[in-house]
């Protein structure tokens, strides 16, 4: 009997000592942004209605009628368009300068579709007319447009875009065309003015998202049909790599930034898979509806954020932190009111070991894992 409890209380002791655990926090500079403002480096963006107030470390620009505002990948810049007499493009670093005010005069202001897309470096993207893109560079001057329609007399969505935080490997989409009875779509590379390849094109599957590899090299179409999803992965050329089957329903699709691992999750279920082989490595349930889940492979860890969201907004947050090889789930409620800006811009960034940063949020997380 004695040499049964010594046994016992020396496999009890390591797992009192060293428990799984998972500890989430706002970054303080974002602990007092409420549902509508999110962070830019060394101040915020506050959004109601159509108007936007740029508040940076050294000033503040108010803006109305803005049909669409966007941040960089590190809320480095801020863009907008506004509506007026014609349309204005704006873009203003994070210290709240004012860098570019330009009027569009070939565009035209009431159209529904307008986007902006940004990047680091102040070069800019606007999307118009359904399927229409114009390149920018950082001083506001154009460079090119290119179409992106698929010329179908049916009809399709709005074309979107997807890139690289660089903006190296940019890909034009559309998720949604209209065949008669059938619904496809297509996707397009984008090389340059004049310089551009159609890479996928399909009528029965439609595309509901697309990723780009933080480094450029892959690309990923989810895709829906009747029988079924798919994840498609494609080289920055377009060239065919792989393609995994899964069941119907998944949301998402997020490369590591390396871009040799896959994380693909519905509402309940996240999936990590090796890019290149299309070997699955593991999954996982979640207890709340997943919005967003990515696997660091550093770490062997996936992180999912969970809760209800609607509109944007995120109620009842949630963090899971799943260990793939040693098989430990450790979950925390987050006692913060979320709100997504726009959700291909949430992301997952590694900040050191267990610890990583989840961002596109109004209050950037901080999360620290044990295992």
């Amino acid at each position: 009997m004695k040499y049964f409890i010594s046994v016992f209380l020396f496999i009890l002791v390591p797992a009192m000592a060293y428990p799984q655990s998972v500890s989430v926090s706002a970054v303080s500079a974002h602990s007092g942004n409420n549902l509508s403002s999110f962070p830019l480096l060394g101040g915020t963006v506050t959004s109601s209605n159509d108007n936007i107030r740029v508040q940076g470390s050294s000033e503040t620009e108010d803006f109305g009628n803005v049909a669409s505002w966007t941040l960089s990948p590190e809320n480095i810049k801020v863009g907008l368009l506004s509506r007026g007499q014609e349309l204005s493009l704006s873009q203003l670093d994070h210290n709240g300068y004012l860098l570019v005010e330009k009027n569009l005069e070939f565009f035209d202001p009431s159209d529904e579709t307008l986007a902006i897309y940004m990047f680091d470096d102040g070069r800019a993207i606007v999307r118009d007319n359904v399927a229409n893109f114009s390149f920018f560079d950082a001083a506001g001057e154009p460079q090119y447009s290119v179409s992106n329609s698929s010329q179908s007399s049916d009809g399709e969505r709005e074309s979107q875009l997807a890139a690289d935080p660089a903006g190296r490997t940019i890909v034009l989409y559309n998720p949604v065309i209209a065949y008669g009875n059938q619904t496809g779509s297509q996707a397009r590379l984008l090389f340059g003015n004049e310089d551009n390849e159609v890479f996928f094109r399909d009528r029965n599957r439609q595309v509901t998202d697309v990723k780009v590899s933080k480094n450029g090299a892959l690309i990923t179409l989810l895709v829906t049909s009747a029988g079924g999803d798919e994840v498609l992965v494609f080289d920055r050329f377009g060239s065919s790599i792989n393609s995994i089957d899964l069941d119907a329903g998944q949301k998402g699709a997020v490369l590591s930034d390396n871009g040799a691992y896959l994380t693909v999750y519905s509402g309940s279920r996240a999936q990590v898979y090796n890019t290149l082989t299309g070997e699955r490595l593991g999954s996982t349930s979640s207890r709340a509806s997943i919005i967003y889940a990515s696997y660091q492979p550093e770490d062997e860890t996936i992180i999912i954020l969970g809760g209800s969201e609607n509109n944007l907004r995120i109620s009842d947050p949630m963090i899971t932190a799943v260990h793939l090889t040693q098989r430990q789930i450790a979950r925390e409620d987050i006692g913060l009111s979320l709100s997504i800006s726009d959700m291909a811009d949430v992301t997952l960034e590694r900040q050191g070991v267990n610890q990583f940063r989840i961002k596109g949020l109004n209050q950037h997380l901080d999360i620290r894992t044990s295992f």
